[in-house]
């Protein structure tokens, strides 16, 4: 395993917690999502998204470096990858427009995301 894959599953794995700790009302709803949430039930509604798909992401990395047993195809994998880096590169753009300093902050790491997903959908070794 690559340091930069091992970076990349921290980041996802943080990034679950965090929003779990959203959800779960330890961070307060107003500092994400541009302050624009109105409403408690669009809260669960985008955090519950956002956690299933990091969720989803940390377990296509986690078959990706062989950490548990692949259920999807290598090229599908590696299409995920490139899915999620387009995904990554657009949010560094909305991060970089956002009006709080935290979520401004956030644009380094999905910057990461994006150009270690890509790379890593570039360089995906089938068995």
């Amino acid at each position: 395993m690559k340091t930069w894959e091992k970076g990349m599953l921290i980041i996802v794995l943080g990034y679950c917690a965090m929003h779990l700790s959203i959800l779960l009302h330890m961070v307060p709803h107003h500092m994400v999502w541009g302050g624009k949430i109105d409403s408690i039930e669009k809260l669960y509604l985008l955090e519950g998204f956002a956690l299933a798909t990091m969720l989803f992401l940390g377990m296509v990395l986690a078959m990706k470096i062989k950490i548990i047993k692949p259920i999807f195809t290598a090229m599908a994998i590696k299409r995920i990858c490139m899915l999620f880096a387009v995904f990554f590169a657009l949010n560094t753009l909305g991060n970089l427009l956002a009006e709080t300093l935290i979520e401004k902050s956030q644009a380094i790491i999905t910057l990461f995301l994006a150009i270690t997903l890509f790379k890593s959908s570039q360089h995906f070794k089938s068995q």
